[in-house]
């Protein structure tokens, strides 16, 4: 079988006569031995070649000046026709380059075999390519010393064009990507190389057990990183133990077409290398190698199956090893990976980084500072204390205690979540409890006394996150409830105290202040599908509070561009429904809930669920800030008594949001990706369609939006919008300064998880 997305090859042995007819002056790599003695001859003399890319100023027929890069040597008019034979492989690579440089040598093993080597890359990869033969001929020796000798005559290793790192292998010859680094280059040769024993002479069926191939292979390149660079890695452990403690992970013995993307690396590659090291610990270093020799010996063009693996071992070691081989078929961590112990570790350190990935506690507690500022706390400082590590524990906590400057008060966040896991309906359910305290507003009296309100939130809280029956699938979903319990310290009434002392006269400005609570109780639904092409989402909220129920339906959808880039389309449907009789009072007391056109306020943040700089501030950068939810429209109205898009009824919108073609993107010129999007919202509510309303019945705002840190802040920029927001901002928005007066943007880190970084992962 081919290369395929995922799996690799599965070819029937045979005997290869392959020629090949080309301009004269292409340097040709292939599998097997090369049968021109005059060409052979030819690549010893390119072990010194270089090549620049020519550059050429010419002249178009409008008469202007245009460069052009030659970036390959002109073809010979002359052809050539190179033969190159090999017995015993299953397949056969050529690639050919006339830029490439040639360096050989001639390898003896220990047994007295001859070997040639040979490495082909392109000048510009010298200073990492000079030393590839040396690194092809100690991997060569390394598999030799473990298995046996290399079964065939010639090795090649071959710079191959750019895109994703790591390598592909083929018989006697493998393609490497452009690496950044000698030592990643070494690792990359050696575990394709390594494959000439398992793919190459083994030949067993990757399309089937993928792990007989390339888990054993990275088995020993692990080996060989310990042996030559004193160190295996640890992120991968870390990673894979996260996904089999979230149930997340599938077994080592799953077929290539059905394990996912994420499991075909961790489980097919890493796993199995771990149970081979775990295998090693039982029969004991000796008595392991010998059984994989006899392995080989026994197996080699033969296309091994799993059970003849297990046969071949027991024969040799003299053990029934039935229960060590049972873990191929379960999911889970393997009995060698299980932690113990509590560590207390101080994230400052210079080796906390790689102590955390590479610990082998079930409990790891970090502790180091936390900061952070608002306009009315100012600067705040203090530390944190959390247990939260990879891979995760079933109870978790996150605690962050901090001193307001500014307010000269405590504030903090804080977080506790214990996980169960199923794994039927429910794949895992999560119940948590979070809590936090921040200054939300400020007021300062004519005696010049700066008097800050606080709020505390408690959110006790559950959610069910479905099983997935294919560990394919790209869906995600959950449902959630929530219990927002708030205490708000806000301010009552003024009142004056005059003391007459001649010949002075004393005002004292008293505030008085009350603390309101409120209970607010949330249920939610969600499903993603994060798949490549046409991503979706879709979320329905329900919220309650004593006199209210307001409801909200949020989806995305994003059609993928051919060349990259695409168009999200996100559209909202919300209703607002009194409890009882609407009345004057009500419409007041709940007026930081009803539905917006444009995006949220500090204020209308009515669960203190997103980051505002100045979360009631009406003036000055702090003022510009929206969360993005309801209607989503970009262009803010606060000035006025009744927001233009607010409503206790209903409301609709549809916002569309799309990157811009490099060619015409203008940031594209800077060294950094920042992505530049154009931005149109559409929308309409209940109150545009009242009569002698005076609005379109719809509106709309467009312009540029700059998204950074994965869409986590938004800079929008309207520059075109309806004549309802234009009057606004001609009647309330100074003319000095007006455009950038205008501009919003949004901090969105409550909605920041890892599948911004890979839509891979689920949890």
């Amino acid at each position: 079988m081919p290369y395929l997305e995922e799996g690799e090859f599965y070819s029937e042995f045979g005997n290869f006569d392959v020629r090949i007819t080309l301009p004269k002056n292409y340097v040709v790599a292939a599998t097997g031995e090369l049968q021109n003695e005059e060409e052979k001859q030819w690549l010893f003399t390119r072990n010194n070649f270089s090549w620049q890319p020519v550059k050429q100023k010419i002249k178009t027929k409008g008469g202007i000046t245009k460069t052009i890069v030659q970036k390959f040597p002109p073809s010979s008019p002359e052809t050539k026709t190179l033969r190159y034979l090999q017995h015993d492989v299953h397949d056969f690579a050529w690639f050919a380059d006339k830029r490439f440089i040639v360096n050989h040598d001639l390898l003896q093993l220990e047994s007295g075999k001859t070997i040639d080597v040979f490495a082909y890359y392109t000048p510009e990869q010298k200073k990492i390519w000079k030393n590839s033969v040396q690194f092809c001929e100690r991997a060569l020796k390394f598999y030799s010393s473990k298995i046996s000798d290399y079964p065939y005559s010639i090795a090649s290793a071959v710079q191959g064009p750019e895109g994703p790192g790591g390598g592909m292998e083929y018989p006697t010859i493998t393609l490497i990507s452009p690496e950044s680094s000698e030592k990643e280059l070494d690792i990359t040769i050696t575990h394709e190389l390594g494959h000439n024993w398992f793919y190459g002479a083994l030949a067993t069926n990757e399309r089937d057990h993928p792990w007989m191939d390339e888990g054993i292979n990275r088995f020993y390149e692990h080996q060989y990183l310990a042996e030559h660079y004193k160190e295996i890695p640890s992120d991968e452990k870390a990673v894979y133990e996260t996904f089999a403690k979230e149930k997340l992970d599938q077994p080592i013995e799953t077929t290539s077409e059905k394990f996912n993307v994420v499991n075909y690396g961790l489980v097919a590659y890493f796993k199995t290398s771990e149970w081979m090291r775990w295998l090693e610990a039982q029969l004991g270093p000796g008595a392991f190698n010998n059984a994989m020799r006899h392995y080989y010996g026994q197996w080699q063009f033969k296309h091994p199956q799993p059970e003849d693996f297990k046969r071949s071992l027991e024969e040799s070691s003299g053990k029934n090893l039935d229960s060590t081989f049972s873990y191929l078929y379960k999911k889970g961590i393997l009995p060698s990976e299980e932690r113990h112990g509590t560590k207390v570790d101080f994230l400052l350190r210079p080796k906390y980084i790689s102590e955390f990935l590479d610990n082998n506690y079930q409990n790891f507690i970090t502790i180091g500072p936390s900061i952070g500022a608002n306009s009315y706390d100012k600067f705040m400082a203090g530390i944190f204390v959390t247990n939260v590590k990879v891979p995760f524990n079933k109870f978790k906590f996150f605690a962050a205690p901090m001193y307001a400057f500014g307010s000269k008060k405590f504030t903090g966040i804080g977080k506790v979540d214990y996980s169960f896991y199923p794994n039927k309906t429910f794949r895992n359910i999560d119940l948590f409890l979070n809590g936090s305290t921040f200054s939300y507003n400020d007021l300062t009296t004519i005696n010049n006394e700066r008097i800050t309100f606080s709020f505390y939130k408690i959110v006790p809280g559950i959610r069910f996150i479905f099983n997935e029956k294919d560990p394919r699938s790209t869906v995600h979903k959950y449902i959630q409830w929530k219990t927002y319990f708030f205490s708000e310290k806000t301010y009552d009434n003024i009142r004056y105290d005059t003391i007459f002392s001649p010949p002075d006269t004393v005002i004292n400005e008293i505030v008085s202040t009350r603390t309101d609570k409120r209970i607010l109780n949330q249920l939610s639904a969600t499903i993603e599908n994060n798949r490549a092409l046409y991503p979706f989402s879709a979320n329905i909220t329900l919220e309650q509070q004593s006199g209210f129920v307001r409801s909200a339906f949020t989806g995305n959808y994003f059609f993928n561009y051919p060349k990259g880039g695409g168009v999200n389309v996100r559209f909202f449907a919300g209703k607002f429904f009194y409890t009882g009789s609407k009345t004057v009072t009500k419409q007041f007391e709940t007026d930081r809930y009803h539905l917006n056109l444009t995006g949220a306020n500090g204020y209308e943040d009515y669960t203190y669920s997103d980051y505002f700089i100045g979360r009631n501030r009406f003036d000055g950068l702090a003022s510009q800030q929206i969360m993005m939810r309801d209607g989503g429209f970009k262009i803010k109205t606060d000035l006025l008594a009744e927001k233009i898009g607010k409503t206790d009824d209903w409301l609709i919108a549809t916002n569309f949001t799309s990157s811009i073609p490099t060619g015409i993107n203008p940031l594209s010129l800077l060294p950094i990706d920042i992505p530049l999007r154009v931005f149109v919202d559409i929308g309409t509510y209940a109150g545009a369609w009242k009569q002698n309303s005076g609005l379109d019945h719809f509106l709309f705002d467009a312009g540029l939006q700059l998204s950074l840190l994965k869409n986590t802040v938004n800079i929008y920029v309207p520059l075109i919008y309806s004549k309802a927001y234009k009057d606004y901002v001609q009647s309330y928005v100074e003319q000095k300064g007006r455009f950038w007066k205008t501009i919003s943007f949004s901090i969105d880190i409550s909605n920041f998880n890892l599948r911004k970084i890979d839509k891979s992962l689920t949890f």
